[in-house]
């Protein structure tokens, strides 16, 4: 495995700083576009594939501000149908690139069909052997893909055979909840494969499968000790609407809950700037940075969201997922329900809530409804102190209970951390 990684939890996103912006006219680097992702609680980077100069450039101003980069280089790509020619596609690739500090990681590719998992498997090899310090970063598809899209009967048999095959450094997944529920569009592209991706989109609204999903990937991680990641729906495009900071906050905390240990934002500039990038079919909006580089509305939520995500974030990284319970039915098939007690919680109420338990005594309680707040109570094991994280200023405070019974309310779709000493 790579033994790069960062201390921290890693917060991420997909489409960054586009070609058209990444240098000023005059040619110098725009560094402060660095610097503005930062703000907004970004610590790792994705790059496009600059060019090696800029590619250079733009790893050695990283560098300096502190800020980690998942590189692209089409290289890479070449490497997976190329087999002649992979191992020395890969070396020039290391040769170029592994020296700078900043890099966490390379890009290989987004959601393949398990027939390509014997090569990335090989180009994770060669990479591990070349670059045994930096990660192969491939993202997977969600689970309302087709078993021709994956390539197998189940979702589940699909990511066990790629954590199998490619052991990757992390297991990344997006799974997209939040629809506008309107009839589907048609568009047609010559591009198969986009196509069966924007189809897949319109088949449910408000869609199931959010836990069943993540349970499936949580079950693979837990049981190859890989961590996962989830991809946090931001962009409004095809069928997915405009979201509320409390449907992203939804996301987040859903997913902390789960035990995920990086998230990335899908997407952090609209796409559809240095080309269509499939804007005729999708119609891109409202990422965190607009199409023109002004921040949008959803910049300024994540910002606030990431400040609280990065504190818990870092908390519950070295805790061992221990179990997720739901309070409240969900259309999935594979969630757990809450089965009266558990470790030092001893009864738990509560209308729509997921808890997630963690070695140590930490308890996340996720609000599943983010349209309305969610009162909770639980009990404790007597004699045991019980802590509650305050999101705000960063500050554990001992609960009093009113007789035996702890309350709290969970903001619409928000998360809160319980520690149980």
């Amino acid at each position: 495995m790579a033994n790069n990684r960062m201390d921290r939890f890693t917060i991420t996103h997909w489409c960054g700083v586009p070609h058209k912006f990444i240098r000023h006219p005059d040619g110098t680097l725009a560094i402060e576009r660095f610097r503005e992702m930062m703000e907004a609680g970004i610590n790792l980077m994705a790059a496009y594939d600059y060019g090696y100069e800029t590619n250079c450039e733009m790893l050695a101003a990283c560098e300096k501000l502190g800020l980690k980069v998942t590189l692209s280089d089409g290289r890479i790509s070449r490497a997976i149908g190329d087999g002649a020619h992979r191992q020395e596609l890969l070396e020039a690739v290391v040769r170029d690139y592994a020296g700078y500090p900043a890099l966490m990681g390379y890009h290989i590719v987004d959601e393949p069909n398990s027939g390509a998992f014997p090569a990335l498997a090989d180009i994770r090899d060669i990479l591990h052997r070349l670059d045994p310090a930096h990660e192969a970063y491939i993202n997977l598809f969600p689970n309302y893909a087709s078993p021709e899209m994956l390539g197998n009967p189940t979702y589940y048999d699909h990511v066990a055979q790629f954590a199998k095959e490619v052991r990757p450094e992390i297991i990344s997944y997006d799974h997209y909840h939040f629809i506008k529920g309107e009839p589907m569009e048609r568009r047609e592209v010559a591009d198969q494969r986009e196509n069966q991706i924007y189809e897949a989109a319109f088949r449910k609204v408000e869609r199931p499968g959010f836990f069943d999903n993540i349970q499936d990937v949580r079950q693979v991680s837990l049981a190859t000790d890989i961590p996962f990641m989830v991809i946090i729906l931001v962009v409004e495009h095809g069928p997915y609407r405009n979201l509320t900071e409390a449907e992203i906050r939804w996301e987040v905390f859903q997913s902390l809950a789960y035990g995920a240990k990086r998230l990335s934002y899908f997407t952090y500039w609209t796409p559809g700037v240095d080309t269509d990038e499939g804007d005729a079919m999708w119609h891109w909006k409202n990422g965190m940075i607009a199409k023109d580089g002004t921040k949008t509305a959803h910049y300024h939520m994540i910002a606030g969201i990431n400040r609280e995500l990065q504190a818990l974030g870092d908390m519950l990284l070295p805790r061992r997922s221990l179990a997720v319970f739901h309070l409240g039915q969900v259309p999935d098939t594979k969630v757990a329900y809450w089965p009266g007690a558990f470790g030092d919680m001893t009864s738990l109420v509560a209308d729509s809530v997921t808890a997630g338990f963690f070695d140590g005594g930490y308890v996340l309680l996720a609000n599943k409804d983010y349209e309305a707040p969610a009162p909770v109570t639980f009990t404790a094991t007597p004699g045991r102190r019980v802590m509650h994280y305050g999101k705000a200023d960063g500050l554990w405070r001992e609960m009093t209970p009113e007789g035996s019974v702890y309350a709290l309310t969970l903001a619409a779709g928000d998360g809160e951390l319980i520690r149980i000493d």
